[in-house]
């Protein structure tokens, strides 16, 4: 791809936690396109002596404006130079599904930072959540809430990310249920069954003294994992965020399901053989 997009959130959250010019060469774009793109959309940018302090002597970010009325998202072409030299990126089952799904015009391909009809589980986990921050008694499903290990802060941007994690791959055709307790989603397809699972990662805080337990600390940065029988895959936030790998995931659900399923099959073959031998 020649551009790359950024939703007005994904951008504002980028130019805060890394220097301009290291998310220029991350992402292969200019740092002036992004300088651009951020004074289109209303964001405000660290000053140029940001970065060389330490870290608690940094500017705290200031709150986005409320009220801004353009795009929330917005395209930045790649430097031309940049992809000329890029290389060919080797065919492999899974760029070629990642391709498949890019190529459906209609497919929802990105996460928003804004919510546009939220799915049932997504809906009655902000219920849940909105009634015991104010401690009301509003009606609630609880068969269908989420419970999430995450940061009541980041519980939003969680939200909006299983929404769209769950809209795709519904449009894709699968079905997506509960797990039990609701310890994450349960992704079904050809009768194979992968659990999806999203949290927040800790950090450790040693103990100042012996006689004290160390203390456990969010981070920001989520975590999914997925899993089936002996199969286990996660994706660590890191200078990649997963709004950012959104079609990769369910590209790699799809292959994961079609690998068992394929497995399965064979499974049951020569099953099927060995008995007819036997016999």
């Amino acid at each position: 791809m020649d551009r790359i997009i950024f939703t007005r959130l994904e951008l504002y959250n980028l130019v805060w936690k890394f220097p301009i010019i290291q998310i220029a060469k991350h992402y292969e774009i200019s740092s002036m396109g992004i300088k651009n793109a951020c004074e289109k959309m209303e964001i405000p940018l660290p000053g140029s002596k940001h970065w060389v302090k330490l870290n608690y002597k940094r500017q705290i970010a200031p709150k986005l404006a409320e009220g801004y009325t353009g795009n929330n998202y917005i395209i930045i072409m790649r430097k031309a130079y940049e992809s000329q030299l890029r290389k060919i990126v080797k065919a492999t089952p899974l760029n070629e599904m990642i391709k498949t799904i890019e190529s459906d015009s209609k497919a929802p391909l990105l996460v928003s930072d804004t919510w546009v009809k939220p799915n049932v589980f997504i809906k009655e986990t902000q219920i849940f959540w909105e009634n015991k921050k104010s401690k009301k008694k509003t009606k609630n499903d609880l068969e269908k809430v989420l419970h999430l290990n995450v940061a009541g802060k980041n519980l939003n941007r969680a939200l909006l990310f299983l929404d769209a994690l769950i809209k795709l791959l519904e449009y894709r055709g699968h079905q997506l249920e509960r797990m039990p307790e609701g310890r994450g989603i349960l992704f079904t397809t050809e009768h194979i069954k992968i659990s999806i699972h999203l949290r927040e990662a800790l950090k450790r805080i040693p103990p100042k003294f012996d006689q004290e337990n160390a203390e456990y600390i969010f981070t920001g940065d989520f975590i999914l994992q997925i899993k089936t029988g002996s199969y286990m895959k996660e994706w660590r936030e890191g200078r990649i965020s997963l709004e950012k790998i959104l079609v990769p995931i369910v590209a790699k659900l799809e292959l994961i399901a079609a690998e068992e399923q394929q497995w399965k099959e064979t499974a049951c073959e020569t099953s099927l053989d060995e008995k007819v031998k036997t016999e």
